[in-house]
């Protein structure tokens, strides 16, 4: 018995000539036969076999089409471009920005480097708040051989907190002095509340090796901060020469808990490059964190970053003794990578502070940077010991 022969047996049959032997069809060819396949099937299957193979053809051109367009939509995506990969946002991005920001920056000349320190604490005092500020100003020379200059208010100045804080010092008669405390025993000088520190002191004097004042991460001289490498890697190798000289001395600490002090070198004479590779070491620890951007005790916008050194406590009067439990952050220059001020915090609500008011501080005057030979003394300033 026989059968109609199905699509699959007439390709069985025939093969058109002009896919034998390497021959080419155009796509707008197969096109064009495709218009023709409804008629030419139903021709097909009546025709005689010497028919068949010239007209299979027609039956072939819808499935050539479709495999044209569908190798077409196949090579589209072949053809366009790899999606991007992104990286994977780094934990403290920011301050590797800030790193990437400073690394090329020109490093600043001059003989002396001046660094101008002002401090400012808490002081309660009669049911009101005072902020107690203090000034002292360095010229470090560049070569040892040069004296070293310093100029320190030694008695600082009281001004109220906040506009509450005065309303009620201004209440109490506006005090022109007000009881400070102390750390050591016998009584305290008072305070003078006024707007700028007062009783100016300062010295000249040739220090031997020309110590930098700031010991925390080790005893550098001008040539030791000078050389300080600016990769990372041989940077930390250094901080563990550093780590191990306190220890030989009965530092106790680790060296997890070492590094965070590191901080204090973004505040020495160093070049763009090697606070660079510091914020890098730093940026990388566990303890490292980002808090954002805010304003400094001076008023300066930075970068605020808990380095997570440990926190202590503010002593706020010493009759009746009065401590406040405070956390601190270091506030970052975001054009240069230096340190702008070291802040303590209230870590809770007590005494007349609220939680995470400013409560002490350290920061560094705008005039601080490379200079000259220091100026004369300000007028009234008297020379010291």
């Amino acid at each position: 018995m026989s059968r109609k022969p199905d699509a699959t047996d007439l390709l069985a049959m025939a093969r058109p000539a002009s896919l034998e032997r390497g021959s080419r069809l155009s796509a707008d060819d197969m096109l064009s036969m495709a218009g023709t396949e409804a008629p030419a099937r139903a021709a097909l299957l009546e025709a005689p076999v010497s028919r068949i193979r010239s007209r299979l053809w027609f039956l072939l051109a819808p499935l050539a089409t479709a495999a044209v367009v569908a190798m077409v939509f196949a090579l589209v995506p072949k053809l366009s471009p790899a999606p991007a990969v992104l990286s994977p946002v780094k934990t403290n991005q920011e301050l590797f920005d800030l790193a990437d920001r400073i690394e090329k920056l020109p490093a600043q000349t001059g003989a002396y480097w001046r660094e101008v320190r002002i401090d400012g604490n808490s002081l309660s005092a009669d049911g009101y708040r005072l902020v107690v500020v203090g000034r002292r100003e360095t010229w470090q020379p560049r070569n040892s051989a040069d004296l070293v200059h310093t100029q320190v208010w030694r008695q600082d100045s009281a001004r109220p907190a906040t506009a509450e804080d005065e309303r009620a010092w201004r209440a109490a008669g506006a005090p022109a002095q007000v009881k400070g405390y102390c750390e050591t025993s016998g009584p305290c000088d008072p305070v003078p509340v006024a707007d700028e520190p007062t009783d100016c002191r300062y010295t000249v004097k040739l220090e031997p090796r020309g110590t930098y004042p700031d010991t925390t991460v080790s005893e550098f001289t001008m040539a030791d901060l000078a050389a300080l490498p600016t990769d990372p890697a041989a940077l930390m190798k250094r901080l563990r020469a550093y780590h191990e000289a306190w220890n030989s001395r009965g530092f106790t600490e680790p060296f997890e808990k070492f590094l965070p002090t590191t901080v204090n070198l973004l505040g020495m004479p160093l070049s763009p490059a090697q606070r660079a590779a510091i914020i890098r070491v730093l940026a990388d620890l566990p303890t490292t964190r980002v808090v954002g951007t805010v304003t400094d005790p001076l008023g300066r916008t930075g970068m605020s970053v808990d380095f997570g050194v440990a926190g202590g406590s503010v002593v706020i009067s010493d009759q009746p003794h009065k401590e406040m439990p405070v956390y601190d952050r270091q506030i970052l220059d975001p054009g240069t990578g230096a340190t702008l001020a070291r802040v303590s915090y209230a870590a809770r609500t007590a005494f007349g502070a609220t939680k995470d008011e400013v409560m002490s501080y350290q920061a560094r005057g705008p005039e601080s940077g490379w200079t000259g030979p220091p100026a004369s003394p300000p007028k009234g300033c008297k020379k010291g010991d």
